[in-house]
């Protein structure tokens, strides 16, 4: 197995006590041992023991007492100048290191039609509330396991579908309704906007192709009723689909949200079917453990917000 070399001057370090330094710099800036132990809140002799370190590494008295107050020696002073820049580097990459690991990633598997209603909208609550949290959102694909092994094996936090699950680890929870909308392209020659059953069976139509069980039952359902062979178009891109809706005269289903963001960019028109449409319901679903998390519980907050 390749591994990169261990620089030698870091292994020099790993051999010496890098508080040593910030003692020293310490010692320099106040010129008081006391104080020192006061600041770091331990005992004089501790800081003096540990001045005796110094001076035995880098032989040097390092400072020289008058009277009351401590001098540093010339080589403390050039010492202090070389550490002082370094260690104020040191700890601002600690500093910012701190602010940015608190800034989890929160990964979300959802299919497109499920989650198209509210992410970017969480995405603004997250930053307005200042949840500590950046989202790593992926399509949920014929290739993708389903919710409850992708929960399980820690590769989901949180799952967006349309089919419920019942798990002793996991929460699951109903978040909206569905409606599914029948479009085509606003030029496509069928002019009336009412389209029955049997229009319909006489009409290409393009699906998108998804993981979800319960999206694949409802248009497995939708197909028998209307017998007729599978859509003439199938598709796990959402963008492919819109293209084809938006350049032939074919038809076919999103959801209402996605109608209402790419109706004038794809120029399509919503249809009505002279047919019942059964509404999806779309779960929220994530391990259980993820509450005790105060960050996680805020986002849930969020996100659940009507």
């Amino acid at each position: 197995m390749k591994t990169n070399m261990v620089s030698d001057k870091v292994l020099k370090l790993s051999s010496f006590n890098l508080n040593l330094l910030t003692t020293f710099c310490l010692i320099y800036s106040t010129r008081s041992i006391t104080e020192v132990s006061e600041i770091l809140d331990v005992t004089p002799p501790s800081i003096s023991h540990s001045l005796r370190k110094l001076r035995l590494h880098f032989e040097d008295p390092l400072f020289i007492r008058h009277g009351n107050t401590i001098s540093p020696t010339v080589f403390a002073d050039d010492l202090y100048l070389q550490l002082k820049q370094t260690l104020e580097i040191m700890s601002d990459s600690i500093d910012t290191s701190h602010k940015n690991r608190h800034r989890e990633t929160l990964v979300i598997y959802s299919p497109f039609s499920v989650a198209v209603h509210d992410l970017s909208v969480t995405l603004l609550k997250i930053k307005s509330e200042n949840i500590n949290y950046k989202i790593k959102y992926i399509e949920t694909n014929l290739d993708i396991p389903d919710a409850v092994e992708l929960l399980n094996l820690r590769k989901a936090d949180i799952v967006f579908s349309a089919t419920p699950i019942t798990n002793a680890s996991l929460s699951c929870i109903l978040h909206h309704q569905l409606t599914p909308t029948l479009v085509c392209r606003k030029d496509n020659p069928l002019l009336q906007s009412e389209v029955s059953i049997e229009q319909l069976k006489g009409l290409d139509m393009v699906s998108h192709l998804t993981a979800d069980e319960m999206i694949h039952q409802k248009k497995q359902t939708l197909q028998a009723t209307m017998r007729r062979t599978p859509p003439a178009f199938e598709t796990n891109s959402l963008l492919m689909l819109l293209t084809v809706l938006s350049e032939t005269d074919s038809v076919g289903f999103i959801s209402h949200e996605a109608f209402n963001r790419y109706e004038h960019a794809f120029g399509l028109r919503k249809l009505t079917p002279l047919f019942p449409l059964q509404q999806l319901s779309v779960y929220l679903i994530y391990r259980k453990e993820m509450e005790q998390k105060t960050s996680f519980r805020q986002f849930l907050a969020t996100i659940l917000e009507k």
